[in-house]
Protein backbone atom coordinates (compact mmCIF):
# COMPACT_ATOMS: atom_id res chain seq x y z
CA UNK A 1 0.00 0.00 0.00
CA UNK A 2 2.93 2.39 0.60
CA UNK A 3 4.19 1.67 -3.13
CA UNK A 4 0.79 3.13 -3.96
CA UNK A 5 0.47 6.28 -1.57
CA UNK A 6 3.64 7.01 -2.98
CA UNK A 7 2.44 6.93 -6.21
CA UNK A 8 -0.60 8.63 -6.04
CA UNK A 9 1.17 11.58 -3.73
CA UNK A 10 3.66 11.85 -6.51
CA UNK A 11 0.82 12.27 -9.14
CA UNK A 12 -1.33 14.78 -7.20
CA UNK A 13 1.89 17.38 -6.51
CA UNK A 14 2.50 17.23 -10.15
CA UNK A 15 -0.94 17.73 -11.35
CA UNK A 16 -1.27 20.73 -8.73
CA UNK A 17 1.95 22.36 -9.56
CA UNK A 18 0.91 21.72 -13.60
CA UNK A 19 -2.61 22.76 -12.74
CA UNK A 20 -3.75 19.68 -14.55
CA UNK A 21 -7.67 18.63 -13.66
CA UNK A 22 -8.72 15.54 -15.09
CA UNK A 23 -6.10 12.52 -15.41
CA UNK A 24 -7.31 9.36 -17.30
CA UNK A 25 -4.20 6.90 -16.92
CA UNK A 26 -1.08 6.95 -14.79
CA UNK A 27 1.98 4.69 -15.93
CA UNK A 28 4.51 3.17 -13.32
CA UNK A 29 6.86 1.03 -14.54
CA UNK A 30 7.65 -1.53 -11.47
CA UNK A 31 11.08 -3.00 -10.64
CA UNK A 32 10.65 -6.85 -9.80
CA UNK A 33 13.32 -6.16 -7.34
CA UNK A 34 10.36 -4.18 -5.14
CA UNK A 35 8.15 -7.33 -4.71
CA UNK A 36 4.87 -5.34 -5.55
CA UNK A 37 2.66 -7.11 -7.91
CA UNK A 38 1.02 -5.13 -10.48
CA UNK A 39 -2.59 -6.85 -9.25
CA UNK A 40 -2.31 -5.48 -5.85
CA UNK A 41 -0.85 -1.81 -7.12
CA UNK A 42 -3.87 -1.94 -9.57
CA UNK A 43 -6.53 -2.90 -6.78
CA UNK A 44 -4.83 -0.36 -4.26
CA UNK A 45 -4.64 2.77 -6.70
CA UNK A 46 -8.26 2.01 -6.98
CA UNK A 47 -9.03 2.55 -3.29
CA UNK A 48 -6.41 4.77 -2.42
CA UNK A 49 -7.29 7.15 -5.27
CA UNK A 50 -10.89 7.66 -3.89
CA UNK A 51 -12.52 10.92 -3.23
CA UNK A 52 -9.20 12.49 -5.56
CA UNK A 53 -8.64 13.89 -8.68
CA UNK A 54 -7.27 10.09 -9.43
CA UNK A 55 -10.53 8.36 -8.68
CA UNK A 56 -11.42 7.45 -12.40
CA UNK A 57 -7.74 7.26 -13.47
CA UNK A 58 -6.35 3.76 -14.61
CA UNK A 59 -3.24 2.62 -13.42
CA UNK A 60 -1.29 0.68 -15.67
CA UNK A 61 1.77 -1.11 -14.72
CA UNK A 62 5.06 -2.48 -17.06
CA UNK A 63 7.44 -5.18 -15.24
CA UNK A 64 11.31 -3.86 -14.98
CA UNK A 65 13.37 -6.94 -15.00
CA UNK A 66 16.41 -7.18 -12.76
CA UNK A 67 19.42 -6.35 -14.52
CA UNK A 68 23.10 -6.32 -12.79
CA UNK A 69 26.44 -4.84 -14.24
CA UNK A 70 29.70 -6.69 -13.50
CA UNK A 71 32.42 -4.45 -12.02
CA UNK A 72 34.97 -6.96 -12.90
CA UNK A 73 34.13 -7.85 -16.92
CA UNK A 74 31.47 -4.67 -17.56
CA UNK A 75 28.87 -7.76 -18.57
CA UNK A 76 24.62 -6.40 -18.18
CA UNK A 77 22.93 -9.52 -16.94
CA UNK A 78 20.25 -10.90 -14.95
CA UNK A 79 21.34 -12.36 -11.56
CA UNK A 80 20.04 -15.92 -10.81
CA UNK A 81 19.87 -17.79 -8.01
CA UNK A 82 20.48 -21.26 -9.63
CA UNK A 83 24.19 -19.77 -10.10
CA UNK A 84 24.34 -17.89 -6.61
CA UNK A 85 23.45 -14.51 -8.44
CA UNK A 86 27.42 -14.70 -9.97
CA UNK A 87 28.45 -13.31 -13.50
CA UNK A 88 27.47 -15.63 -16.50
CA UNK A 89 30.36 -13.67 -18.37
CA UNK A 90 33.59 -14.25 -15.84
CA UNK A 91 31.86 -15.98 -12.61
CA UNK A 92 32.66 -12.68 -10.65
CA UNK A 93 30.19 -11.78 -7.41
CA UNK A 94 31.19 -8.25 -7.70
CA UNK A 95 27.93 -7.14 -9.78
CA UNK A 96 26.01 -4.36 -8.82
CA UNK A 97 22.04 -3.80 -9.69
CA UNK A 98 21.59 -1.22 -12.02
CA UNK A 99 17.67 -2.05 -12.87
CA UNK A 100 14.47 -3.48 -11.76
CA UNK A 101 14.81 -2.19 -8.10
CA UNK A 102 12.45 1.16 -7.93
CA UNK A 103 9.07 2.14 -9.38
CA UNK A 104 8.92 5.50 -11.45
CA UNK A 105 6.00 7.16 -12.67
CA UNK A 106 6.20 7.04 -16.31
CA UNK A 107 3.79 9.43 -17.88
CA UNK A 108 0.58 10.45 -16.88
CA UNK A 109 -2.22 10.78 -19.47
CA UNK A 110 -4.80 14.18 -19.39
CA UNK A 111 -7.82 14.50 -21.32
Amino acid sequence: MSFVISIIDTVLKTAEEKNIQNITCVKVSVGAMTGALPEYLEKYFREASKGTLLEHAVLETKIIPVAAECSDCGSIYTPERSNRYLCPGCGSSSGRVIQGRDIVVDSVICN
